[in-house]
């Protein structure tokens, strides 16, 4: 029993190759690598054709998975900083360019409210209408 779950961590090292540093980062490469262990005693202990449909499967989802989860096992790009002038954020939240804090938040709310990503709407504009509060409410402290 022992040595098959070394010689399926042997297998598993080889088909991954530089892959392997990826495991850490994916929770689903870990169901993955469970299921290829329970295949793996499955067949050892008598059922091997529904423990090699479970191992099978597992390596599948191993090799294959992450690349079907979008965003997964990417890093993070860090987005450059929008330049905006005053007008332009004061223009993109509809309020004047002298407008008091409470004004700021009140427009900042109620855009985002309708433009969140989560919301419907685009990352794009979501960023240009935090970087227009950031500008005016730091602009006023």
């Amino acid at each position: 029993m022992l040595l098959i779950a070394v010689l399926a961590a042997i297998g598993l090292w080889l088909w991954l190759g530089k892959d392997l540093k990826r495991l850490r980062k994916l929770p689903a490469a870990w169901i993955g690598i469970g299921g290829t262990l329970i295949g793996t005693v499955m067949m050892a202990k008598g059922m091997p054709v529904v423990g090699a449909l479970i191992a099978a499967g597992s390596g599948l989802w191993l090799r294959y998975g992450s690349q079907l989860i979008p965003g997964a096992g990417k890093p993070a790009t860090p987005r450059p900083p929008i330049a905006l002038s005053r007008a332009e954020a004061a223009d993109v939240l509809g309020v004047a360019p002298d407008a008091d804090r409470e004004t700021v938040l009140a427009a900042y709310r109620r855009l985002m409210a309708r433009n969140h990503p989560d919301a419907g709407g685009s990352v794009g504009l979501a960023a240009r209408i935090n970087a227009a509060r950031d500008l005016l409410l730091k602009s006023q402290e």
